[in-house]
């Protein structure tokens, strides 16, 4: 039998929880932007929501009205900022055009994984894959092993995290980037159109960490700022813009999908797993190490696959089997409509 001390001190404990979730979740909805630990904690707002799982058992152990309604409360906060992203959603009918499966993986250039990643990238039969973090044995590998996959490859590897690449079934040829918008830009021919391809990865940055003068080993937060890459997505919207005929941008933009820059390609371009996807979507960590901590599952949204003009995305999921990558695959199906007479790129 619960005592009576416990059970106040459960009931105590959901209740102040139930208001500082709530509190946050007016903060994130009407204020993100008042104070940068507001901006940093709504990258994370899903997390905010754990302890749901041990607050419905423990309402329904008590048998208490108003632990009921503290759980009700909070779950009812969860669905109004989630909860869609739980209701199936799909792509257009797959009435004409062509199918293009694509993929989007930021590698870890510092993997040692290289046979698993490669499997990892067969596995997915995709006709178009973008790399992020590409290191110089993986690409050595990527034009022995899959040349016959993809005869495509454009491929600029390197020892840090600057390394990037594009593996293709269909003709693929290196192009101008847009002026100010960063990324590895080319034209893909396929269904007789020229099809524009960003490959994208953004620098994250905006975090300041101060060591505690009282405690020298313990570093802490005290400043998160986005306006860097607020910048570069501002940059590539742009971009999108000055862009005839269809537009394929995937890649790592270390953007999560609640904070402004992510905001700004919405407002220009079709997110493929936000439109056709089911759930968060995470991608980043994939069981990644911080000291002794292992984070079993990704807790962010940040690597994506986007389309405008001709290209339309009909389906999406995550793959986070890929290899020893701290970050997940995003996998896209999309639709090359076939236009009235043929389209061209600005980027010819």
């Amino acid at each position: 039998m619960i005592s009576r001390t416990a059970r106040w001190l459960a009931i105590a404990g959901a209740t102040l929880y139930c208001l500082g979730v709530v509190g946050l979740a007016a903060l994130w909805s009407f204020a993100p932007s008042a104070h940068w630990s507001i901006a940093l904690s709504n990258i994370f707002a899903a997390g905010f929501f754990l302890p749901l799982l041990l607050l419905v058992p423990a309402a329904l152990l008590l048998r208490s009205r108003w632990m009921y309604l503290v759980t009700a409360s909070s779950f009812v906060v969860f669905l109004a900022l989630f909860g869609a992203r739980f209701v199936p959603r799909a792509g257009p009918a797959m009435a004409g055009g062509t199918t293009l499966r694509v993929v989007t993986f930021n590698q870890l250039f510092y993997s040692t994984h290289m046979d698993d990643q490669l499997a990892a990238i067969r596995a997915q039969h995709a006709d178009l894959v973008a790399l992020q973090e590409l290191a110089p044995p993986v690409a050595e590998a990527m034009q022995r092993d899959l040349k016959t996959i993809y005869p495509y490859q454009i491929l600029s590897p390197s020892n840090s995290a600057a390394g990037i690449g594009l593996l293709s079934r269909y003709p693929l040829e290196p192009a101008d980037g847009m002026d100010g918008a960063q990324g590895q830009w080319a034209i893909l021919r396929v269904a007789g159109q020229k099809i524009t391809v960003a490959n994208v990865h953004l620098h994250f940055s905006g975090i300041s960490r101060i060591h505690s003068q009282r405690f020298g080993s313990l570093s802490y937060f005290r400043m998160y700022d986005t306006s860097g890459r607020l910048r570069q997505t501002d940059a590539l919207r742009q971009a999108a813009r000055n862009v005839s005929g269809g537009l394929i941008m995937m890649g790592d933009f270390n953007t999560g999908d609640r904070e402004p820059g992510y905001a700004v390609l919405a407002s220009e371009l079709h997110d493929a797993f936000g439109e056709t996807g089911t759930g968060f979507g995470f991608t980043f960590p994939n069981h990644k190490r911080m000291g002794p901590i292992t984070i079993p599952v990704p807790l962010v949204r940040i690597d994506y696959v986007w389309t405008r003009g001709s290209v339309v995305p009909v389906a999406a999921h995550v793959n986070c089997d890929d290899g020893g990558s701290d970050h997940c695959m995003v996998v896209a199906d999309l639709r090359i409509e076939h236009p009235q007479s043929e389209s061209s790129s600005s980027l010819d």
